[in-house]
């Protein structure tokens, strides 16, 4: 059974070879970038400045919240040998959250001060503990593993839009149960017992995530014969995308300022679920109907 260190020495290779694929990619952007259009930036030093410290923000600064990663709205055209970079640093990122997505699920218990309740211990996930182990507690993991949006083509049209999500996911309540076990939170306790008390016909609940807001680009395309192609694609880090001399740098449209604290959230399309969680702990809510399809649902 692979042991704290093992996953500690793993972490500190993937992470180690993530750092040196983004010093390479900072450095070759720093000098070969050839255009680049970034959200309330006249002057393209200044967006390009902006587009490196957001690919290579991967660590928390001191007033950075939790679980959320810098966005930056912008669009970047690079030569060819830059792309095979920026490749490498999406194998690198996906290298790191293989290596610690799966630790993130699993807790271990370690030495505290001695608390109010008498406990000496806290439960943390294992990769948490791993990560104080080669002192780099401050990594964000979620601007680590976020990929850097590439574009299969120099775009024609690029726009912004916004909008208020969220997830819902429909969990076994064994797998609920799982989430609790180590818990230390008080109230788990509870929380637990309030399980057991679940009929047979609850053979699932619904994990809600908050809102957030979710910042995607609509992406249009020309082909050889003049007609358009479009797709969507997440875009909270820069686009960027291999430039061509025979085509003009595309037309990209930002989404209003004025609008971001107006944007409403949508309406759950299926999803039905109480209107009080049913723990205390998790934000888990119980269904009022249990004839649904074992997915998730972006409301």
């Amino acid at each position: 059974m692979p042991t704290v260190t093992t996953h500690r020495d793993a972490v500190a290779c993937a992470l180690r070879d993530l750092e040196r694929r983004l010093a390479q990619l900072m450095q070759a952007l720093g000098h070969t970038a050839t255009w680049c259009r970034v959200m309330d930036t006249e002057h393209s030093g200044d967006g390009l400045r902006q587009i490196i410290a957001a690919y290579g923000g991967i660590d928390l600064a001191m007033d950075s919240a939790v679980n959320v990663s810098p966005v930056c709205l912008g669009v970047l055209g690079v030569e060819a040998h830059v792309m095979q970079l920026v490749l490498a640093v999406n194998a690198a990122k996906e290298e790191l959250k293989a290596v610690c997505a799966p630790l993130q699920r699993i807790r271990t218990r370690v030495p505290v001060p001695k608390q109010a309740d008498g406990s000496t211990t806290r439960a943390l996930p294992v990769v948490r503990v791993v990560l104080r182990m080669i002192q780099r507690s401050d990594l964000n993991l979620l601007a680590a593993y976020r990929r850097i949006p590439v574009l299969l083509d120099t775009p024609k049209r690029v726009v912004y839009t916004r909008a208020r999500t969220r997830s819902v996911y429909r969990m076994p309540v064994a797998a609920v149960q799982a989430l609790l076990e180590n818990s230390d939170k008080p109230g788990a306790v509870d929380d637990r017992a309030r399980l057991r008390l679940l009929s047979a016909h609850d053979t699932h609940l619904g994990l809600v995530r908050p809102y957030y807001e979710n910042i995607r680009a609509n992406v249009t395309y020309l082909n050889a014969m003049g007609g358009a192609r479009n797709s969507q694609i997440a875009a909270e880090l820069p686009l960027i995308f291999v430039t061509d001399s025979s085509k003009p740098w595309p037309e990209v449209a930002f989404p209003d300022t004025r609008d971001a604290t107006n944007v409403t959230p949508r309406k759950s399309r299926t999803a039905r679920l109480d209107s009080v969680p049913y723990l205390a702990t998790l934000p888990v809510y119980r269904y009022v109907r249990t004839d649904m399809k074992d997915a998730s649902v972006i409301e």
